[in-house]
């Protein structure tokens, strides 16, 4: 109840709690199904980022090529040729999340925001057929690749293979949450990638994944691996709920939501294209963990915002904090719209004041680590604008 209890005080501080549309009118109730409709306006809050927004030179260039490679891994087989051609334009969001880059760093940073994404388009297809069993098989791929990397575990993936044979969630669940936890850098082989067949989705993903290896720091290529499974763990989550016709509570849905978000993976990229690597003992002090949970909010938050209308009330999906807030506040869709705008500016006013704390924090360190710092805290500004301005030009949510 703890993040019910902090919208309520955000409605108390922004406007009168009765300002808004729909309160205390009709709860939603926990059923199997449910039947979302349209509010009077559909119109989007606008939320403005703090920060400002800046394109790469080689963005259209980045389009071209990932569209030849999605090819090349034959993708255009799986997606209908509409749906492909929105996600096409993944390399537009990269390339306002790292306008300086290389082209090599923005080349991989595209391909991973279109794996990223293509992944999520199947687990969050509601009327997939065999929607856990695709599932699944996906994230056995990826997985696949992930470890083979990593000399000394591939047959935990038989495990997981078992798991997933006899339908044991919980153990295919542990799985994912536990086998990277005490992998160490030096067991990080980049020239052992699964050579196996895969699926098209996966195959894009090893591409990706080879390259990423050998060029990313060890220990932050460990931290994307681990995102990487919280991601993919959190989406086959989901799926369950979806299936059990369960409603996650706000304070279950926040931490679920930044995993399924995988903004944490888009910050390790900040290693790679910029050249910075952050040492373990900042990475997981208190300071630098609650600014990037933080900076997972806005991002997730922004797209719940902008992709209610297609996932909540066309698919009928409600792991969306728009649709979890008219739900248990009660009030209406575009009152729970108002409010997750004014959750953006005071998570970014949070942001800044985390920061704050995170340089405070480490004021005593090398000259070179805090310009480092200072590098990761322009990344995630950077991200958290490019995240606004991509969603309101994407042809995925508009």
């Amino acid at each position: 109840m703890e993040m019910l209890k902090r919208i309520t005080e955000l409605m108390e501080m922004t406007d009168d709690i009765a300002n808004y549309p729909g309160h205390n009118e009709g709860a939603g109730q926990k059923t199997s199904k449910f039947r979302m409709t349209s509010t009077n306006s559909d119109e989007i809050p606008e939320f403005i980022s703090p920060y400002p927004v800046r394109v790469h030179p080689l963005e259209a260039e980045a389009c071209r090529e990932i569209r030849d490679w999605l090819l090349h891994h034959s993708v255009d087989k799986v997606f209908h040729p509409d749906k492909l051609a929105k996600l096409l334009f993944c390399p537009e969001f990269a390339a306002r999340i790292f306008p300086d880059s290389s082209a090599k760093g923005l080349e991989l940073f595209s391909k991973f925001l279109m794996v990223l994404y293509l992944v999520d388009e199947i687990m969050d297809d509601t009327e997939l057929e065999r929607s856990w069993e695709v599932s699944v098989s996906l994230a056995l791929d990826i997985d696949k690749v992930i470890i083979s990397t990593i000399p000394g575990v591939q047959s935990l993936t038989e495990t997981l293979h078992t798991s997933f044979a006899t339908d044991q969630r919980e153990t295919l669940q542990s799985y994912f949450r536990e086998e990277l936890r005490n992998v160490k850098q030096s067991h990080i082989n980049p020239c052992n990638v699964y050579a196996g067949k895969l699926s098209a989705v996966g195959s894009c993903f090893r591409d990706f994944w080879g390259a990423v290896v050998e060029l990313m720091h060890p220990d932050s290529c460990l931290r994307l691996a681990r995102y990487y499974q919280k991601f993919l763990m959190s989406s086959l989550i989901q799926i369950q709920n979806r299936e059990n016709g369960f409603i996650p509570s706000l304070d279950e849905y926040i931490p679920m939501r930044r995993d399924s978000g995988a903004s944490a993976c888009c910050f390790m990229f900040i290693d790679l294209t910029d050249g910075v690597f952050v040492p373990e003992d900042i990475f997981s002090s208190p300071q630098m963990q609650k600014m990037v949970n933080i900076f997972q909010d806005i991002t997730s938050w922004c797209n719940d915002l902008w992709s209610f209308k297609k996932e909540c009330l066309v698919n009928g999906d409600v792991h969306n904090l728009v649709f979890l807030i008219s739900h248990y506040l009660p009030c209406s869709f575009q009152s729970a719209a108002r409010l997750v705008t004014e959750m953006l500016y005071a998570s970014c006013s949070e942001f800044e004041a985390a920061a704050e704390e995170l340089l405070k924090a480490t004021s005593n360190t090398m000259e070179e680590r805090r310009h480092e710092i200072c590098r990761c805290i322009e990344g995630c500004k950077r991200c958290i604008s490019a995240t606004y301005a991509w969603h309101k030009r994407s042809l995925l949510y508009n």
